[in-house]
């Protein structure tokens, strides 16, 4: 069956209009070659469920039940029983489809060469500035270049993780808090902590899970702009350049020190700085679009295509130019993994006729 008919079934199928002829086609086009294994990549089980739950009047573990039948058991599929999973990606599902099959649809991207999606790397400032590599499998090396500066200095001093463009990272704290790296960001932290406290300095992108100490509480500089002071939570705190500086609470409660003025977060609200760093306003979010980096994915909904290819660039490492500068406001909704093919992710957005990308080496031209 072509391409464009299969398009056609799965939308008509979407909207609730499905004859018994084009229902019987679908089923038998879903038995054949590698379709079932498409359709199991386009209903990624983790990402639905997700969104089931955040609209928690479903039963989505029931939903899901006749989807997981179809894919690994023997029952014919219950149409019926898709149809509230299916609702939630409508145009997500034929986007991602689009991508997996319709690679001689449309303008393809033109690509000069492969672009890879970021990896597990940092590099650690030790005091005396040297540096060392940290990749995936390194946290050994790491924790001993740390042990070797206790033990040389008897005092607590200062180590910095930095993770360049294209890369991510995972430290473990002296006291066995996590914290989480995007692409471009710092962690300053001490080789002990002391003085009835933990104090790290960061800049970027980080996700923190903090191990509550009612005798030391933790505190989080977010460059000179203002602290986070927690005990024990989990919360993402992202302070790029050019963009507003935004602390998302997870769970737990923190409270943010401001030029004097004091904050304090539930779970689920934000606080937002302006990009001069002046003012800031609280504002209850869905948390998943902002910690969804850390789960390995991007989740955008209803953003600026400027937002969304500078977030993209920072990950796979490449630098973006608006041809046409009308687009930079355009909003789109995205749903991929972080580790799926760049071009890919390009011709999703493509999709909506809109907007067109060509690579040329490491630059993405937007026309």
């Amino acid at each position: 069956m072509e391409q464009s008919n299969i398009e056609r079934l799965i939308f008509r199928y979407l909207q609730g209009k499905m004859t018994e002829e084009e229902r019987m086609a679908l089923e038998e086009w879903l038995v054949k070659g590698r379709n079932e294994e498409i359709f199991a990549r386009l209903v990624d089980k983790r990402r639905i469920m997700e969104k089931m739950e955040r609209l928690g009047e479903y039963d989505w573990q029931k939903s899901w039940g006749g989807l997981e039948r179809k894919l690994h058991g023997r029952r014919r599929w219950s149409w019926g029983r898709l149809a509230i999973a299916a609702s939630f990606f409508g145009v997500v599902i034929l986007g991602v489809w689009m991508l997996v099959e319709g690679r001689k649809v449309g303008t393809p991207v033109a690509v000069a060469e492969k672009i890879k999606p970021g990896r597990p790397y940092a590099e650690l400032v030790l005091p005396d500035g040297n540096v060392v590599d940290l990749q995936k499998d390194s946290v050994s090396v790491f924790l001993t270049a740390v042990r070797d500066t206790v033990e040389k200095e008897r005092v607590a001093v200062y180590n910095e993780v930095r993770t360049p463009r294209g890369s991510e990272y995972q430290v473990v704290l002296p006291d066995g808090s996590v914290v989480w790296l995007n692409s471009e960001s710092k962690l300053r932290f001490p080789t002990v902590f002391s003085g009835g406290e933990r104090r790290v300095r960061v800049s970027g992108e980080l996700y923190f899970q903090v191990v509550k100490d009612s005798t030391a509480p933790f505190r989080v500089e977010v460059e000179d702009m203002y602290e986070v002071e927690v005990l024990g939570t989990e919360f993402n705190v992202r302070s790029y350049e050019n963009l507003p500086s935004a602390t998302t609470l997870v769970t737990g409660t923190v409270v943010i020190h401001d030029k004097g003025t004091d904050v304090k977060l539930t779970p689920g609200e934000q606080a937002r700085k302006r990009n001069d760093g002046r003012g800031m306003s609280v504002e209850k979010v869905d948390v998943t679009p902002f910690v969804a980096w850390k789960n390995g994915y991007f989740l955008f909904e209803d953003e600026r295509l400027e937002d969304i290819l500078h977030e993209l660039a920072r990950w796979y490492n490449v630098n973006i130019f608006f041809e046409n500068q009308a687009v930079r406001e355009e909003r789109f909704s995205v749903d991929t993994r972080r580790h799926e093919d760049f071009e890919e992710v390009l011709r999703l957005i493509e999709r909506t006729g809109s907007v067109r990308m060509t690579i040329k080496g490491n630059n993405v031209f937007v026309k």
